[in-house]
């Protein structure tokens, strides 16, 4: 219904309207649009409780009935845990939909931090802050977040070092 919508008042839409014009466009927004809407759904989609362990559906296949559960299935199948995978995508949605635009936002922040004076100067000073930001951006912001947060990483040095550095970015960012 959203993109009938979006697709009939493309004219009107400005740049949202543009998107619709164009197939990567539709695409991506269609993948965009999934994602919100199952996160915003996610208690009307969910079959099971993400964390509700049944120990004879651990490691079983997609589309697999629960038993003593009339109507009841593992529509992706059960984990190593046996808990419902599909429940666990569906409502961890959520968290990947509060996560990534965090993400997105650091990666910006360091790219502009560091490529608005290695353009301005040029020369071998672009080289520095170039390597620099090449080295951060190609390692995947959102699962930094993810390590720094899991209980073994959490207790070494690492996550109070990476904090101080990280914190740079935004002085620098907004200094800039």
């Amino acid at each position: 219904v959203i993109s009938t919508l979006s697709f009939a008042s493309r004219r009107q839409l400005g740049l949202y309207g543009r998107l619709m014009g164009n197939t990567i466009g539709k695409i991506g927004l269609g993948i965009v649009l999934f994602w919100l809407l199952t996160a915003i759904c996610a208690d009307l989609i969910v079959t099971m409780s993400p964390l509700d362990q049944i120990s004879s559906m651990k490691n079983k296949p997609p589309g697999t009935p629960v038993p003593n559960l009339d109507g009841a299935y593992y529509l992706l199948g059960g984990d190593n845990l046996a808990r419902d995978v599909f429940s666990r995508m569906v409502v961890g949605s959520r968290t990947v939909l509060a996560i990534a635009p965090a993400a997105t936002l650091f990666a910006f922040m360091i790219a502009f931090t560091l490529g608005l004076p290695a353009g301005y100067f040029g020369g071998r000073f672009d080289t520095v802050p170039s390597f620099i930001a090449n080295l951060v951006l190609a390692f995947p912001v959102i699962l930094l977040f993810y390590l720094l947060v899991t209980p073994e990483i959490r207790a070494s040095v690492i996550p109070v070092v990476a904090a101080a550095v990280l914190f740079l970015f935004p002085v620098i960012f907004a200094s800039l």
